[in-house]
């Protein structure tokens, strides 16, 4: 089985827009960068947003290595006080909704 790592959490009432922005940001960053063996998907419903990454390497970590991300991470406890620490997930059951973070010979 496949574990997933999310990040879940919920903005204050005033960083919720700005959070969307910023998560935004990442996503186009990590679309240029285009890492090797990652996924990446960010959701939200109101203020609560879930953040998931699948590693097809996950002793190496390409968000990393992306400024935009990092930056994110060191700015994510200014806009919640949930704490957002990142969580491993098992995927039990998937139909078409995560293909598996694809690995290539080298």
């Amino acid at each position: 089985m496949r574990t997933l790592q999310i990040v879940r959490f919920t903005t204050h009432d005033e960083y919720t827009a700005f959070a969307e922005t910023e998560i935004r940001r990442v996503c186009h960053a990590v679309t240029a960068a285009a890492p090797e063996g990652l996924q990446y998907l960010a959701v939200r419903s109101g203020r609560e947003f879930l953040l998931m990454l699948n590693l097809a390497y996950p002793a190496a970590n390409p968000l990393l290595g992306i400024e935009t991300a990092a930056h994110f991470r060191r700015a994510l406890p200014n806009w919640t006080s949930d704490g957002a620490a990142p969580q491993p997930f098992t995927v039990i059951g998937n139909y078409n909704m995560l293909a598996p973070a694809q690995e290539t010979s080298k």
